[in-house]
């Protein structure tokens, strides 16, 4: 008998998920808690897998297709059996993903892990050496349309995911194309030789709809005001630097920034709290949410607990989390229920910024990029590294005095590090 496996929520507030690419296809054999498909959420992308086996009859929707939380995702039967009309949707309970995907390129035991079965017969059937497939799909999976265009091409034509996504897009065969890069490679610049230039719309993805979303209900419901103070971060770079040398690796800044805020919240509870309703919510703990940059867009992971973690640890987990953002295989809890939020916006060489508030909190802290300033040190012209704190607060529970009062320590433990607890 056919068994339908609808589209389950991953997370509380998935409502529906762009699919980004299919492991399996129509006539395929499956086994239980095979990966399927992989599904961007609002939030991440994570894979699905099937609670069912037996044989692919029907997939609901393309790689790019948007499906509602509830709705087929795939369904799963005998051979010839036909394929039951779907359903209209229904709510699904939020679950968890088993395990996040691993992403890496397909090479040696890793070419049977990567790709399907029925991806795997192809190569092997059209002397196809796995070795010269560059995966295009999630996590390095190696696709049915790679092996069919490495075989189109003599099984010499080498591309990087990203360009044979854009031929995709722009209905380009790559065989007509002239690599320039190394061992006759193509670039996208090749590419962009032989399309001619025309306006292009490109639909918002899954997770850059739900920032937008957040960030304009967060302007639009929250007076919100911006404070800013200069801070000298000679002190702040020497310990990073005798930090480094004591673990005998780098530290992020981002994780001295953590450590140094920890003390300030506690004797600033506001800066930590959230307003629900008509009620001020004081969480008992400091789970602060580290901005991380992605070609995506930006992610927020949460270091849990901060005040219970050593720089050391903090610096490990801020490590662990962004590769897991960057990679997009993060799991969504980690994604959501931060307390206060930093973001190092110096990384990216900004100076100074007015971020806006996530949802469910009355605080971020933006750090900007240190520059040399000369200052007058008695009497003498000294250059001095300087870095600009730029905090945005919920007007709703916090004013300009507590503003002032919080950036005032603050910039008072970033100068002189002894204020705060490194331990």
């Amino acid at each position: 008998m056919a068994q339908v496996f609808n589209l389950p929520a991953v997370g509380d507030t998935m409502t529906e998920g762009e699919i980004v690419e299919w492991f399996v296809g129509v006539g395929d054999a499956v086994t239980l808690d095979q990966p399927i498909c992989a599904i961007e959420t609002d939030k991440s992308v994570v894979e699905m897998t099937t609670p069912y086996r037996g044989t692919v009859l029907d997939i609901g929707g393309q790689p790019g297709d948007v499906v509602e939380v509830g709705a087929m995702l795939i369904v799963v039967g005998e051979p010839g059996e036909a394929s039951p009309q779907p359903a209209p949707p229904t709510s699904a309970a939020p679950i968890q993903p088993s395990e996040p995907p691993t992403h890496q390129a397909p090479s040696g035991a890793g070419w049977e892990r990567l790709t399907s079965p029925l991806v795997r017969k192809l190569a092997q059937d059209n002397d196809v050496d796995p070795s010269h497939v560059v995966g295009s799909g999630f996590g390095g999976r190696v696709t049915r349309q790679d092996v069919q265009d490495t075989i189109a091409a003599g099984g010499a034509l080498l591309a990087m995911p990203k360009v044979r996504k854009a031929a995709r897009k722009a209905s380009v065969d790559l065989r007509t194309v002239r690599g320039t890069g190394p061992s006759g490679s193509i670039q996208l610049s090749d590419l962009e030789a032989v399309t001619e230039p025309s306006e292009r719309r490109v639909r918002l993805s899954t997770m850059r709809r739900t920032i937008a979303h957040h960030l304009t209900e967060s302007a639009t419901t929250i007076p919100q005001f911006t404070s800013m103070v200069d801070v000298d971060a000679t002190g702040l770079i020497a310990t990073r630097a005798a930090l480094a040398k004591r673990r005998e690796q780098p530290l992020p800044l981002d994780a001295l920034l953590v450590a140094m805020l920890i003390p300030v919240l506690d004797d600033h509870p506001l800066m930590n709290a959230h307003l629900d309703g008509e009620e001020i919510v004081y969480p008992s703990r400091r789970d602060i949410g580290v901005a991380v940059d992605t070609q995506d867009g930006l992610m927020v992971p949460v270091v849990r607990n901060a005040a219970s973690l050593s720089v050391s640890d903090i610096a490990d987990e801020i490590v662990r989390l962004a590769e897991a953002a960057r990679g997009r295989f993060i799991a969504p809890a980690d994604l959501a229920g931060g307390t206060c939020t930093v973001n190092n916006v110096g990384a990216i060489g900004i100076v100074a910024g007015t971020p806006i508030l996530p949802l469910g909190t009355s605080t971020i802290v933006a750090f900007g990029r240190s520059r040399g300033v000369v200052q007058l040190r008695e009497g003498n012209p000294v250059e001095v590294p300087v870095m600009t704190l730029s905090a945005t607060f919920d007007h709703r529970l916090i004013d300009g005095g507590d503003a002032g009062r919080f950036l005032t320590q603050l910039k008072e433990h970033l100068e002189v590090p002894a204020l705060g607890t490194l331990s």
